[in-house]
C-alpha cells in the first residue's frame, strides 16, 4: 500500500540502520590545492523502514567526509553515526513521509549541527532514511522534497504532486590540476559535449594556470563561462593580483580564494573584485551562511549536500541566500557515487535553477559505481531528474560489499588525505 506524503493511516518505523566505509577507485588522479587522490573513501548508510503490515523498505545514503573541509574523517564519521545518531533514530515511528522529514530536521538541530560542521556524518543517515521513506510512500525524492518545501514555508495548500520539479539539470565541467596536454584533452571533450561552464582548479603555479585558462578560452569559445577554484590557496593580495593578471580570460567567479576562517579577507575581496566571490570551505553550516551574509563576505554560496549536512538544511541555506541576494551553486565532492549524484540532482530539481551545477561525472571518474544505473551527464551537460520511488537509483549490494573497507586506515597506500604537493598532479 502506498502511503501519502501527509498521512496514510499506516505506522512506519525505522527498524534498522547500518553504516560502512567504502573505497571507490578512480580511473584517474584528481587534484586541487588542498589534496590529490586516486580514490575516495566514503560513508554509506543503509536504512530499513517497516510498516505495521510487515512490509520492509530499504534505502541508501552517502557522504564524503574530508578533514580539510568539515574536519571529519571517515573513521570519526562512522563513530558519530553509530554511537550518537543511530541510537537516536532506530525505532522512531511516523505515519506520513512528511513526518519523517520533520523528525530528521528536529534531530539535526538537537545534535547542534546548525552550528557544528559535521555535515558529512549526518548527510548519509538523512539520505538513507529519506530514500527508504520515499520507497515506502511511493514518492520520488524530488517529489517529497518539493512537497516538504511548500509545507515548511507555511503554505496552507497541501499539494499532492511535486510543484516546481523540472525534467532535467544542466551541469558544468571541472578541470583538476594536471598537465597542459591532459587539460587540452578534457577541455576538448567538454567542447564536444557542449558544456557551457567550466571551472578550473588553480593554485600557486600561476604560469600553468594562465596556460590552462588561455586554453580554456580558446577551446571553449568566447561565450563559455569560465570559473576558477583556489581551494584556500591564496592570500587576499595574491587573489587581487591573480584577478588583475587574468582579466584577459574574463573569469566569471573565484571560489574560496583564502582560508575559510579569513572572513575579513573574503569581505575585502567581495567588495573590491568585479568577479563573483564564491564561498565553499567557508560554508559548512547554516550559521556560517548567516555570518557570511551578515558580513557581506561573498557573492555566492557553493552548496554541497555532504558538506552542509544533507538536503533538508541545504534547502534552507538556498532560501537564506536568495532572500539576501546571494547567488547559489550546487557543488559536488570528488568521488561521489550514484547515491549523492542522484540526491544532488533531486535537490537541484526542487531548489534550482542554480548559477552552476557540478557533479554527475560518475562514469568518467569511477572505475565502478555502486549502482548499475548510469547517472552521468550527457550532451550539453544535461541529465534527467529521476521520478521513480526513492532517491532514483537502485544500489547493488554486492558492489557495496565489494568496496567495503574496515576503516579509512585500512586503505594501503591511499592518497586520500595527502597534500597535493606530495603527489603527482598527472591526469594520465
Amino acid at each position: 500500500m502506498v502511503v501519502s506524503a501527509y498521512t496514510g493511516g499506516i505506522v512506519m518505523r525505522i527498524s534498522n540502520l547500518e553504516a560502512e566505509a567504502i573505497l571507490l577507485p578512480f580511473k584517474l588522479s584528481f587534484g586541487h590545492a588542498l589534496a590529490s587522490r586516486n580514490n575516495s573513501v566514503n560513508v554509506v548508510v543503509k536504512a530499513t523502514v517497516v510498516d505495521d503490515s510487515g512490509n520492509s523498505f530499504s534505502g541508501y545514503g552517502e557522504s564524503v567526509p574530508r578533514d580539510y573541509v568539515t574536519g571529519e574523517t571517515v573513521n570519526g564519521a562512522l563513530k558519530t553515526i553509530e554511537g550518537e545518531y543511530f541510537p537516536s533514530l532506530e525505532g522512531l515511528e511516523f505515519v506520513a513521509a512528511l513526518d519523517a522529514l520533520k523528525l530528521l530536521r528536529e534531530r539535526f538541530s538537537s545534535f547542534g549541527l546548525e552550528d557544528n560542521a559535521h555535515g558529512a556524518s549526518w548527510c548519509a543517515v538523512e539520505l538513507a532514511i529519506i530514500d527508504a521513506v520515499c520507497r515506502a510512500s511511493g514518492l520520488s525524492f524530488p517529489a517529497l522534497l518539493s512537497i516538504y518545501d511548500v509545507t515548511r514555508s507555511g503554505n496552507s495548500v497541501r499539494p499532492t504532486t511535486a510543484p516546481g520539479v523540472v525534467d532535467d539539470i544542466v551541469y558544468g565541467g571541472v578541470i583538476p590540476f594536471g598537465g597542459v596536454a591532459a587539460s587540452v584533452l578534457i577541455l576538448s571533450y567538454y567542447r564536444y559535449l557542449g558544456l557551457k561552464t567550466v571551472k578550473m582548479k588553480v593554485g600557486r603555479d600561476w604560469h600553468k594556470d594562465r596556460q590552462v585558462l588561455r586554453l580554456a578560452r580558446t577551446i571553449m569559445g568566447p561565450d563559455a563561462i569560465l570559473r576558477v577554484d583556489a581551494n584556500c590557496a591564496w592570500t587576499v593580495d595574491e587573489t587581487l593580483y591573480f584577478a588583475e593578471k587574468m582579466k584577459d580570460f574574463r573569469i566569471t567567479s573565484i571560489e574560496q580564494p583564502v582560508d575559510p576562517e579569513n572572513i575579513a579577507g573574503m569581505q575585502k575581496l567581495t567588495r573590491e573584485l568585479s568577479e563573483t566571490v564564491v564561498a565553499d570551505e567557508s560554508l559548512c553550516t547554516i550559521s556560517q551562511a548567516r555570518n557570511l551574509i551578515e558580513n557581506r563576505a561573498c557573492d555566492a554560496f557553493n552548496i554541497r549536500l555532504s558538506k552542509v549536512g544533507g538536503p533538508l538544511i541545504a534547502m534552507e541555506i538556498a532560501d537564506l541566500a536568495r532572500a539576501n541576494e546571494v547567488g547559489v551553486m550546487l557543488g559536488a565532492q570528488v568521488g561521489e557515487s550514484a547515491i549523492l549524484s542522484a540526491a544532488g540532482r533531486g535537490y537541484a530539481a526542487v531548489k534550482g535553477p542554480f548559477d552552476n551545477c557540478e557533479g554527475s561525472f560518475n562514469r568518467y571518474l569511477l572505475r565502478q559505481d555502486l549502482s548499475a544505473d548510469d547517472v552521468t551527464l550527457g550532451k550539453e551537460g544535461r541529465a534527467p531528474v529521476f521520478d521513480r520511488p526513492g532517491i532514483g537509483v537502485e544500489i547493488d549490494e554486492w558492489r557495496v560489499k565489494r568496496f567495503t573497507v574496515a576503516s579509512e586506515s585500512e586503505v594501503s597506500g591511499s592518497d586520500s588525505n595527502q597534500k597535493s604537493g606530495e603527489l603527482t598532479r598527472s591526469m594520465v
